[in-house]
């Protein structure tokens, strides 16, 4: 015994550090590196677009500067989504990465710093240029105060020309002194001393706009970003290179316990020899023990009537069936004394029913035993019925054995009352068809509560994901209503855009909602097949319990009828009891209503009220059904009685509808007409203040 434990002990050790080795085997690191390589792919698509839309509104192709703002908004996202991916991690990887995070933040900072200086400087540059570049269009050279100035406006012109195009030192230069000219000559009105002002402010902003435009193209953020997944890289290469030596310890100790295992299975083959060996000589000792118990047999065959049967009847009759033997049991089974039963027709314990029977094996007993005559009653054991002195009947088992001596043959009846053993067989069926039917409901709670656990995390996804679509759905409109104010023909899915706008909130309001009655008819299950528990009675609303039960029913309501109505009373008292048991009540008489009903065109209605005279709480179940025999009607709560044995009924049902109506002080009635429906009523007595109205 102390190696068995040795030796389950010692693979126990190895398997437990099998699934130490494995489970340490396992990079836990690889959804983090695939998680981090996505964001910061994310955030390097981000940052490009950033880039992209800085320049188009710098070369003029951006209608407004709302792109660079939503740029901003998605790079700030990208980061947070980036942060919160490398803080699921595990410690190190969150210390190793979080200052390189840091840095690309800063850098972030500053290039988004730089986007708001530029779109404020590049806008008034814009304005500039344009007024600028119209104004020098509409100046008329011809005009006699600007005659003078003809050839000064002109090199304006074409100096301003080539420092737009040509932003150096040179043509800086020359746009400058053109513009002093112009503000400077006696003959400059007010119109070219604001021209002169306008140039001014585009010759100083220009170059600053190209400046911070190249510092946004050329920002840090990039090689802050190279830098991060380069450390990503590296940790992954760590983690990997640490599981790898855990694989590596695996396999030796995969290879000890194989190693380990084959040499037990040599043993047990060595021991499996050993055992056939001993089989074999136990094996014959057993046949001679045998050959003893046969012969130690024969020797007390003669006795074992005597001794098994002492408190059982005893009764010896002879050839004509008059009694000649009659011992204590017999007087208790049967009333007779002896002096009584001495010389009295056998047949007379016997029913007048099963006399006439009985009459013709009489004659049977006159043949020596062991011929084929004798030989269809000796030695055989029937079960029949008894009749006592006082004319009550009793079931009974005889064991009936031939025997003859020199005054001539005799028959000896073993005979039992088994009047108990026939009540404990019916009570161990009914206990064992009570057993199958909680077992069945057992079962079915289980996978009810399977089911729901199953259908409850999808649906939580759905619920999460209808949530974020819809604020996702929220924010993709402002871009989308600004494209719709520059393209108003534009479609989504093949709808105009002006109609999926609204269409698209209805559908993710009714996925959502549509999740929500799935978690509530859930919940109902995971509720209805919950074990019950021993707790004390609380306020429970009937109105919601009846409500429960139908949501419960919905598949088979659907199923069995088109007409079911839900009529619940408003300002209801809550009864006291337990709620889930309640529930039970209603499913139980709405399922013996469904069933009963011959079509789907009949109707089933269930309704509760109030009884003004004592307080108590009605539940009427009503069914258009084929009804109740008047003779059932008495009956109908009694354990395994059904009328519906032919489908499959147990008759439990309404057995345990009556024992929890009766555990909560209630009452149930039924009314019924063959062929017009049936009328259950559950009354509860109300102790408890109106509960809220309820909505069915």
């Amino acid at each position: 015994m102390k190696q068995i434990l040795k030796t389950i002990a010692f693979i126990a050790l190895l398997l437990v550090l099998l699934v130490y080795l494995l489970l340490r085997s396992s990079s836990p690191d690889i959804e983090l590196h695939r998680s981090m390589q996505e964001q910061l792919r994310v955030f390097e698509l981000r940052d490009a677009e950033l880039t992209r839309d800085a320049l188009l509104a710098r070369a003029g192709l951006l209608g407004n500067y709302d792109p660079l703002a939503h740029d901003r908004l998605n790079l700030l996202d990208a980061l947070a989504a980036l942060r919160r991916v490398s803080r699921s991690g595990p410690r190190d990887a969150v210390a190793g990465l979080e200052p390189a995070i840091d840095e690309l933040e800063r850098a972030l900072e500053t290039r988004l710093t730089d986007i708001e200086s530029f779109k404020t400087d590049d806008a008034l540059l814009r304005n500039s240029v344009a007024y600028l570049t119209y104004t020098i269009a509409r100046l008329d050279v011809h005009a006699a105060p600007r005659q003078a100035m003809g050839t000064d406006i002109s090199d304006l012109s074409s100096s301003f020309l080539r420092f737009i195009q040509m932003p150096n030192a040179a043509s800086t230069g020359d746009f400058q002194a053109a513009l002093l000219r112009i503000d400077q000559h006696d003959d400059a009105d007010e119109d070219l001393h604001i021209l002169a002002a306008h140039g001014g402010l585009v010759a100083e902003l220009l170059p600053r706009v190209v400046a911070e435009l190249r510092q946004i193209v050329n920002a840090p953020t990039t090689a802050r970003l190279g830098g991060l997944q380069a450390k990503v890289e590296a940790y992954s290469k760590v983690t990997e290179s640490k599981a790898q030596i855990f694989r590596n310890l695996l396999f030796i100790v995969s290879l000890a316990l194989l190693a380990y295992l084959l040499r037990q299975f040599a043993r047990l083959r060595a021991y499996g020899r050993d055992l056939s060996l001993s089989n074999a000589e136990l094996s014959r000792e057993i046949g001679e023990r045998k050959q003893a118990e046969a012969a130690l047999r024969e020797s007390e065959e003669r006795f074992r009537a005597i001794a098994n049967s002492a408190h059982d009847a005893i009764i010896s009759a002879d050839s004509q069936g008059a009694i000649v033997s009659w011992n204590p049991g017999a007087q208790t089974a049967y009333g007779y004394t002896s002096d009584e039963a001495i010389g009295m027709p056998l047949q007379q314990l016997l029913p007048e029913r099963l006399r006439a029977s009985a009459a013709p094996l009489l004659p049977r007993w006159h043949t020596p035993a062991g011929t084929g005559e004798s030989a269809l009653l000796a030695g055989k054991t029937i079960e029949s019925i008894g009749l006592n002195k006082a004319g009550s009947e009793f079931p009974l088992e005889a064991s009936i054995g031939s025997w003859s001596t020199a005054q001539g043959s005799f028959v000896t009846a073993i005979v039992r009352d088994i009047s108990a053993r026939r009540r404990l067989e019916e009570t161990a069926r009914q206990q064992e068809l009570k057993l199958v039917q909680a077992n069945k409901m057992t079962a079915l709670g289980t996978l009810v509560s399977g089911v729901a656990h199953e259908i409850n995390n999808p649906n939580q996804l759905v619920l999460f994901n209808s949530g974020l679509l819809a604020d996702t759905w929220r924010d993709a409109c402002i871009a989308l209503d600004a494209h719709h104010a520059q393209d108003s023909g534009f479609t989504l899915a093949g709808l105009p855009y002006a109609e999926m706008r609204e269409a698209a909130f209805t559908l993710i309001r009714d996925l959502k909602e549509g999740a929500l009655r799935i978690d509530r008819i859930v919940q109902d299950l995971k509720d209805f097949a919950r074990p019950q528990r021993q707790s004390p009675p609380v306020a429970v609303d009937v109105n919601d319990a009846v409500s429960r039960a139908a949501r419960l029913l919905t598949h088979l309501i659907h199923k069995r009828c088109t007409r079911f109505e839900i009529a619940l009373a408003a300002q209801l008292p809550a009864v006291r009891g337990d709620a889930q048991q309640i529930e039970q009540v209603v499913v139980n008489l709405l399922v013996n209503a469904l069933e009963a009903l011959p079509d789907a065109s009949r109707g089933v209605r269930v309704s509760t009220s109030a009884e003004t005279t004592d307080g108590s709480v009605l539940i009427e179940v009503r069914d258009e059904g084929i009804g109740i025999a008047p003779e059932h009607l008495q009956r109908l709560c009694d354990p395994f009685f059904t009328t519906k044995q032919d489908s499959g009924g147990t008759g439990l049902g309404l057995s345990v509808t009556f024992s929890l109506v009766q555990a909560h002080g209630g009452r149930l009635d039924f009314e019924s007409e063959p062929g017009c429906g049936t009328r259950a009523i559950v009354s509860l007595p109300g102790d408890v203040p109106p509960a809220a109205p309820a909505s069915p």
